[in-house]
């Protein structure tokens, strides 16, 4: 559990850029296949569409990265999953604590390394499986109660994906945030390819982007800061 902890407590200082990994194909909003969870007037059941999401990237090679932007403040955390080899690589770097982090789960058990003090710590695998590891939490928080208006297909990586414009919040007086804005990216594959959505009222503002990369063909590989046993 160490390594949840660690792994949650921070980020990167740069927010991804999801909108640049997108062109159209020959689709159309009322033609694309919407996955379980999805339709064209948003999100249909949030439930279905994480459980969607998961199951499409399980046991699935990527690279994600998640980012969180509150005030001066960024958090950000990048996780690649290579199926073939059954490793991890993990970064983080917050920028509030001025911090980097970098994780390694193989075979061989779970390692954190600090570049600032060289420190090299190695945590028991205990029940982590590298599939479980590889999935960010906070991922669903973002799109609660989001209002959203499927406006354009878009292909992300050769799949074929609908883009949603973030229109606001819906029962703005059931959550926290009475606004919000932005944009999702949902593959016909059905998983979700790229968010960034900020959401906030009078008192706070909070920005969240979420990417997912070389779906299918990510690799890691061992890293140079870990020594030869």
């Amino acid at each position: 559990m160490a390594l949840v902890a660690l792994v949650l407590a921070a980020g990167c200082t740069a927010l991804p850029v999801t909108d640049g990994q997108a062109s159209g194909p020959e689709s159309t909003v009322e033609s694309f296949s919407y996955p379980s969870g999805w339709s064209q007037d948003g999100i249909a059941d949030l439930s279905v569409a994480l459980r969607t999401h998961d199951e499409t990237l399980r046991n699935t090679s990527r690279r994600s990265r998640m980012v969180t932007a509150d005030g001066d403040a960024n958090r950000t955390v990048v996780r690649t999953f290579d199926a073939g080899n059954d490793t991890v690589s993990i970064r983080w770097s917050d920028t509030e604590f001025g911090r980097t982090l970098r994780h390694y789960l193989s075979a061989e058990g779970v390692f954190a390394y600090d570049p600032a003090t060289e420190e090299l710590t190695r945590n028991p695998r205990e029940n982590w499986t590298p599939a479980e590891v590889a999935f960010h939490d906070g991922v669903r928080r973002p799109l609660t109660a989001l209002e959203l208006d499927a406006t354009e297909t878009v292909t992300v990586e050769g799949r074929t994906a609908v883009r949603y414009n973030v229109t606001g919040i819906e029962d703005p007086g059931d959550v926290p945030a009475d606004d919000a804005s932005g944009h999702v990216v949902v593959t016909e594959a059905g998983y979700i390819a790229a968010y960034d959505v900020t959401r906030g009222n009078d008192d706070f503002s909070l920005r969240t982007a979420y990417e997912v990369t070389e779906f299918g063909n990510a690799t890691v590989t061992r890293p140079a800061w870990l020594p030869e046993e």
